[in-house]
């Protein structure tokens, strides 16, 4: 076996390993107002470090071939960006040492899902490209924000009739009191009326057949 043919098979078999990528990530993540951050971490074996890599955020058991939610690219010039993904939903990546942080906002309860950070190596050669492990997004849903439109325009119309009744139930019981004093001011002014006049008393000496008033 000459030199060339044994310097060919020894890159062959040791250049995959010296040129390695392996991705991780944190089991369980809560989120907090429809927004999570995610820390996905990654460790590159090679002789140079990445000067440009492309971070991928998949829903999913598995990162391949499932929904990709958002996807960016950054150099360590650049190590901020901001995308927008599917639906709603906003990512902003923040590149550091040995990782990239993730922060998804716009999510609802029905996303609590599996998430997996997919991590590319674009520059300098050889490509590289991993999946992380995993991470369950946990995203509580937030009262009051799934209600159906219409819901709450049945609340909205309940309570303006609920308002009504109030109302009108007030505004009978402010008749009625005032109904009331007048009738009681209609009392006291005829007790005053006729509470001076001295009451008539009759005297009958039996001469006459009538009596005579005083």
């Amino acid at each position: 076996m000459n030199l060339s043919l044994l310097t060919f098979l020894c890159l062959g078999l040791y250049l995959p390993v010296w040129n390695a990528l392996r991705v991780t990530q944190p089991y369980r993540v809560v989120g907090f107002r429809g927004e999570v951050e995610l820390f996905c971490f990654y460790h590159h074996t090679g002789r140079h470090e990445p000067e440009e890599l492309r971070v991928t955020l998949y829903r999913g058991m598995y990162g391949e071939g499932k929904q990709e939610v958002c996807t960016s690219s950054f150099t360590h010039n650049q190590t901020f960006f901001q995308v927008e993904g599917v639906r709603e939903v906003r990512c902003r990546g923040q590149l550091g040492p040995g990782r990239v942080n993730l922060t998804v906002s716009g999510l609802r309860g029905n996303d609590t899902d599996l998430y997996r950070c997919g991590i590319e190596v674009m520059y300098p050669p050889p490509y590289l490209r991993t999946f992380g492990n995993g991470t369950l997004l946990y995203i509580p849903e937030e009262p009051g924000c799934s209600l159906p439109e219409a819901l709450r325009r049945s609340d909205m119309g309940e309570t303006s009739v609920r308002l009504a009744l109030a109302g009108l139930v007030a505004a009978n019981i402010l008749t009625v009191i005032s109904v009331i004093a007048f009738l009681l001011y209609k009392v006291l002014q005829r007790k005053r009326r006729f509470g001076g006049i001295t009451p008539m008393i009759s005297q009958n000496d039996g001469r006459f057949g009538y009596g005579n008033f005083q």
